[in-house]
């Protein structure tokens, strides 16, 4: 074989490896991690925005954007500013002329009626050292909550802070547990007015520097609570000097005329009885609160009235406790000063 057909099969095999390697070159598998990597990376966000969606409403869009949503979203930023007052009693706390602040203290109460009944009592700064006798304040729950309701949307802080900067004088507030006789009565004897009005006054009257004078004793409530109080102070104006009832739930069907808010108010004579009514412009029970006010101011019957935006919520009720208790101090701003003395 000559030389040239060495060379020319030499180069033939040179290109059949050369297209060989070219092939299997093709044939290798891709590069899995140049895959996967971004892959991974673009899933991520979607990973963890369930985490997140809690934050945003879950009913459709349109839903969202509809009209009836809007106060509760206002109102459940808004009593941020309200409760603002509550964190500030510290800085005032050492300009008091007293050892100790105000404080919150638990018992229970005794009723014939419902056996023994727990109860809270917000006591101001000073309580026990100053030797005076202190305008009450008795404010009732709703039947799906218990005595701890007040305390827990910050009426006693609100109440710490207003009395500590001298926008309130010291008060006592009362807040007692409701039960199943608020729930299954409507009014009269042997109902929950019963139990408010002697069981409870009595006992606080006994038991702390509370004033037993009408003219010291306001009475208010939220939901049921809110229609108790209407119910035992339109049936009893000479014994408070005001009332109020919050978001009141007057949907009491087995009260009858001479127990229901709704008549009382305006068959009875209230006197100089100061009454306030408030209530969401969403709560779904507001008919009967609206009603209650037209029919007042058809009769002629003074009373403080505020439609606000909210629903019937404790973010409701959170955002406008300063305003409740600016309005029950404010005959007292003055007068609770001349109230007699008492020793605990």
């Amino acid at each position: 074989m000559s030389g040239r057909h060495v060379l020319l099969y030499l180069l033939i095999g040179g290109l059949l490896l050369l297209a060989v390697w070219a092939v299997s070159r093709a044939a290798r598998p891709p590069d899995v991690t140049a895959l996967i990597t971004p892959a991974s990376t673009a899933v991520m966000p979607a990973a963890f925005s369930p985490s997140r969606t809690p934050l945003a409403p879950t009913t459709p869009a349109a839903a969202v954007a509809a009209p009836t949503l809007t106060p509760s979203v206002v109102l459940t930023a808004t009593p941020t500013p309200s409760i603002t007052p509550t964190s500030t009693p510290t800085p005032t706390i050492t300009a008091t002329p007293c050892s100790q602040p105000g404080r919150i203290e638990t018992g229970f109460f005794p009723s014939a009626i419902a056996g023994d009944m727990s109860y809270r009592i917000y006591l101001p700064p000073c309580y026990g050292e100053n030797g005076r006798t202190y305008p009450v304040l008795y404010m009732l729950p709703g039947n799906t909550y218990t005595d701890a309701i007040w305390d827990q949307i910050g009426l006693d802080e609100a109440a710490e802070a207003g009395i500590q900067a001298g926008l309130y004088p010291p008060i006592l507030i009362v807040m007692p547990y409701s039960g199943e006789v608020a729930n299954f009565t409507s009014g009269g004897p042997r109902s929950y007015e019963i139990v408010i009005l002697e069981d409870l006054t009595t006992y606080i009257e006994s038991t702390y520097c509370a004033s037993a004078d009408p003219e010291f004793r306001a009475l208010g409530g939220l939901s049921r609570g809110g229609y108790w109080s209407l119910e035992i102070a339109f049936r009893h104006p000479e014994a408070f000097v005001s009332v109020g009832g919050h978001s009141a739930a007057l949907l009491d069907e087995y009260a009858k005329p001479d127990v229901n808010p709704q008549y009382t108010a305006l068959s009875s004579d209230l006197g100089d009885l100061r009454i306030y009514l408030d209530i969401g412009d969403q709560d779904w029970v507001r008919a009967n609160t609206l009603q209650l006010h037209e029919d007042m101011v058809a009769a002629g019957i003074s009373h403080e009235w505020v439609l606000n935006e909210g629903s019937h919520e404790e973010a409701y009720w959170t955002a406008h406790v300063t305003e409740y208790l600016a309005w029950y101090t404010e005959p007292w701003q003055q007068s609770a000063q001349n109230l007699p003395p008492c020793t605990p």
